[in-house]
């Protein structure tokens, strides 16, 4: 049951395409701040040794692949907003990272800027929309699979670091 009986006419749905779209675009523009600012050498400070280059480009290739095809599934279908929820879940939690790192290194975390930007703005506007909009079920299994495949990509950082 969703938590707000008419969403007709809303604007930012958090299943609105415009919406959606605006995730993979502020993840693609999160990886080339990241990749121009150094964010693979800079990983060091936090793991102990850089992520190598190509690993950074194999992890972030695939997870565009995958958001991409989540966000078509999530305007596709409402069945599928769950897979929106988890790509605003990934964004917002990683900008969180973000500013977390640039804190306990007292330095500029490659992608510090589009996490404040966009990934924070967007992830939150994608959250606040879905909490009012989707059913229970479907935004907490959105919220746990971005939480959780965030927390897989963070691991294999490390194990590609190691």
């Amino acid at each position: 049951m969703n938590r707000r009986s008419d969403n007709h006419g809303v604007r930012w749905h958090y299943r609105d395409a415009l919406l959606v779209w605006l995730l993979p675009l502020s993840y693609a523009l999160h990886i080339l701040e990241e990749w121009f600012g150094g964010f693979p050498e800079w990983m060091a400070l936090i793991l102990g040794s850089e992520l190598p280059r190509a690993a950074f480009v194999m992890i972030n290739a695939t997870a565009m692949l995958a958001m991409l095809i989540a966000a078509r599934a999530t305007i596709a279908r409402e069945k599928n907003g769950w897979m929106g929820i988890a790509i605003a879940t990934i964004l917002f939690v990683n900008g969180i990272a973000h500013i977390l790192g640039s804190l306990v290194t007292r330095s500029y975390s490659p992608g510090l800027l589009t996490s404040i930007v966009l990934y924070l703005p967007l992830g939150q506007l994608a959250l606040m929309r879905a909490w009012f909009q989707a059913q229970r079920e479907m935004f907490g299994r959105g919220v746990i699979t971005g939480l959780v495949l965030h927390a897989f990509v963070v691991v294999i950082a490390y194990a590609a670091s190691s």
